[in-house]
């Protein structure tokens, strides 16, 4: 055996896998690229990194449903909810209504509005409650107690204020957040019954100034000539004379409705916001471009007599015909056996019955 000259011969190295440097070598690149992706993961930042995605698993709660509006009243605020929902519809509102025609807080008998409405604020907890009910009470009035209270007297002004007020701590105690407001009623052709709706507004302003969630809006000028006087006319501004009423001096022709849908949007504010559209602009021009005129000079409008007919035009729903007419929509449809209305297409006759009276 041939000897080393300072010794043993050295020892033959045996390859040992897991002692290679290579592997040392991978893993110090793999952490040098995971220092650079994310420093706190070395310590080189006293600041945590949250990896994970936040609020990956937590559960989320339901989407906010769209605001309510209640509309609440006689045959006019029926008009006038056909009209706000025209201009509100596809716009993330939702309507809800309790309407009768010739209804009224004197009038349980056809709608007792304080035993049907919790049930409906109940299932809708409105945000914004519109009531226009008034233009039918000009007449006595029984209390709770089952007194009878003749109507103007100082009695009748303290309970029908009070029954106006109650329906309105109703609405309040479904929501308390919600905006409330009363719609005076507008005058009327019978200078009898004009003179009556002012009191009736007098004791509706004053149950519902008596509660900060309530406002009450007049609609007495809009529809009044500069004397203060009812007209169902107004002028355009190229000079045309343009209805606002019906011949039966109590109900509203389209552009009428929109003029009261207008006053009261434009009152209600941010609680009840129109978004732009046409149908909003052409819903505030009724309201700004139309200037009542004296009913002495305006042109009569026309009132036939005898049995009626009326020819269906494009965009026409019975609602909209039984308004120009101041007819209830189902008292149309009874005249019209067998109708469908969601069928009644351009150029169909319709029949239309004898005007009901009262709004």
């Amino acid at each position: 055996m041939t000897r080393h000259a300072f010794g043993p011969p050295p020892r033959k190295r045996r390859f040992i896998p897991w002692a290679s440097p290579l592997p040392s070598l991978l893993s110090r690149f793999l952490l040098a690229v995971l220092c650079t992706i994310l420093p706190a993961a070395c310590g080189d930042s006293p600041e945590s990194v949250q990896v994970a995605p936040r609020d990956l698993f937590q559960a989320r709660g339901p989407e906010k449903s769209p605001p309510v509006v209640l509309v609440v009243g006689d045959s006019l605020s029926i008009s006038l909810a056909d009209t706000l929902e025209g201009v509100l519809n596809g716009h993330g509102r939702a309507m809800v209504r309790l309407g009768r025609v010739g209804g009224g807080l004197t009038w349980p008998e056809l709608l007792d509005f304080p035993q049907a409405l919790p049930d409906l604020l109940r299932k809708h907890r409105p945000d914004v409650a519109i009531f226009m009910i008034g233009a039918n009470d000009a007449r006595p009035l029984v209390t709770p107690d089952g007194t009878r209270v003749l109507f103007d007297s100082t009695p009748w002004k303290a309970a029908y204020a009070a029954a106006a007020a109650r329906l309105i701590d109703m609405v309040l105690a479904a929501n308390p957040g919600a905006a409330v407001f009363w719609v005076g009623a507008p005058p009327m052709a019978d200078k009898n019954l004009s003179a009556a709706l002012r009191t009736v507004n007098a004791a509706l302003r004053s149950a519902c100034t008596a509660t900060a969630s309530c406002r009450f809006i007049d609609t007495w000028d809009i529809f009044s000539d500069a004397e203060d006087a009812y007209t169902p006319t107004a002028r355009d501004p190229g000079g045309a004379q343009v209805p606002l009423r019906t011949g039966d001096g109590v109900h509203l022709t389209d552009t009428g409705a929109r003029r009261l849908a207008a006053r009261v949007a434009a009152a209600t504010g941010d609680a009840l916001p129109v978004p732009p559209s046409p149908a909003r602009d052409a819903l505030f021009a009724a309201l700004t471009d139309l200037t009542p005129i004296p009913q002495a000079t305006a042109a009569p409008t026309p009132v036939e007599k005898g049995p009626r007919g009326h020819t269906v035009k494009r965009g026409e729903t019975l609602a909209s015909i039984a308004r120009q007419y101041g007819l209830n929509p189902e008292a149309l449809k009874r005249a019209n056996r067998g109708l469908d209305p969601k069928k009644m297409r351009p150029g169909q006759t319709l029949n239309l019955p004898a005007d009901e009276n009262g709004p």
